[in-house]
């Protein structure tokens, strides 16, 4: 098996996220154009240590739980169509809340670096999971019309940028575990499949959006109308569901070191767990893939309201 590019463990998360990113740009630097430098491996040799590194337990558990929890972060497909059409919110107002979640998405990585950095993994994740909860619950007010003696747009502009924040917080540890689980020599092609794997999987939690469309009334019709049942509906079962990825958390190490112990402890090495892992990726990829297809080119193809 290849060996984890993690270092010694008393590297600083700090310079390892640097490493991360020289790793990635270094192709481009002039010592690595130099043929007489470079000890590059063959397509195959790569191919086969990636593939001993997804079965290695301590992969592919702690990257299951980077796909469910990114899967099961459905948003409501019809909440910019609410906004716009109900509460009447202008293009401009659209942007900004678009520029202060960028804004706080940024605060959340900083927030990460400079104050929870020394924080176990699960600890970040089941405190971004929890208030990213109260958050999305928070839309229920909104659309009950109880928002504090706030206008609608500062209590959205409140609520969907600060759920961008807690995006930020979980972005980093995220990114320093899959850093540790680069096997040494093919740092880039690995990185690159599990940045997939977690990417794959947010593309399917927007599918999926879209066809749960289909399951209430949320047309703009209807919600002109003054019919906001499914809007209600729709969000309490989104908010539902990106809460209840609290409850697959212990597939998610603690630390760096866990990840060490999980690459000795038992079904490490599973060539079914490597293949299940690499079989759900494909899949999911080809399926948002599909959806995508027949939204351009079927619309309405699920049911889901126009």
């Amino acid at each position: 098996a290849g060996s984890f590019c993690s270092g010694s463990d008393d590297d600083d998360d700090d310079e390892l996220i640097v490493s991360a990113t020289t790793k990635i740009t270094q192709p481009f630097d002039n010592n690595y154009m130099n043929a007489t430098t470079m000890n590059v491996k063959s397509a195959k040799e790569q191919c086969h240590e990636i593939w001993t590194t997804v079965c290695s337990r301590a992969v592919w558990q702690p990257m299951i739980f980077v796909y469910i929890y990114n899967l099961l972060q459905v948003g409501n497909a019809a909440w910019r169509e609410y906004l716009k059409s109900v509460l009447h919110f202008t293009s401009t107002q659209l942007n900004a809340l678009l520029i202060m979640a960028y804004i706080l998405l940024y605060l959340g990585v900083i927030t990460y670096k400079y104050f929870l950095l020394t924080w176990s993994w699960r600890t970040v994740y089941v405190l971004v999971i929890l208030l990213n909860g109260i958050f999305s619950a928070l839309q229920l007010c909104l659309i009950t019309g109880y928002t504090f003696g706030l206008s609608p747009f500062v209590f959205a502009l409140g609520d969907d940028a600060f759920g961008d924040f807690l995006e930020g917080i979980q972005f980093l540890p995220i990114t320093i575990m899959m850093v540790h689980l680069c096997p040494s020599g093919s740092e880039g092609a690995s990185y690159a499949m599990f940045t997939t794997v977690a990417n794959s999987a947010i593309n399917l939690s927007v599918a999926i959006s879209t066809v749960m469309l289909g399951i209430w009334d949320v047309s703009k019709q209807t919600l002109i109308s003054g019919d906001l049942s499914g809007m209600m509906k729709l969000t309490i079962l989104t908010t539902m569901m990106q809460t209840s990825a609290v409850l697959f958390i212990k597939l998610m190490p603690n630390t760096k070191d866990d990840l060490a112990h999980l690459h000795k402890a038992s079904y490490s090495g599973s060539k079914v767990g490597g293949f299940t892992f690499l079989a759900i990726v494909l899949l999911s990829i080809l399926y948002s893939i599909v959806v995508a297809v027949l939204n351009i080119f079927k619309p309405g193809w699920s049911g889901e309201s126009r």
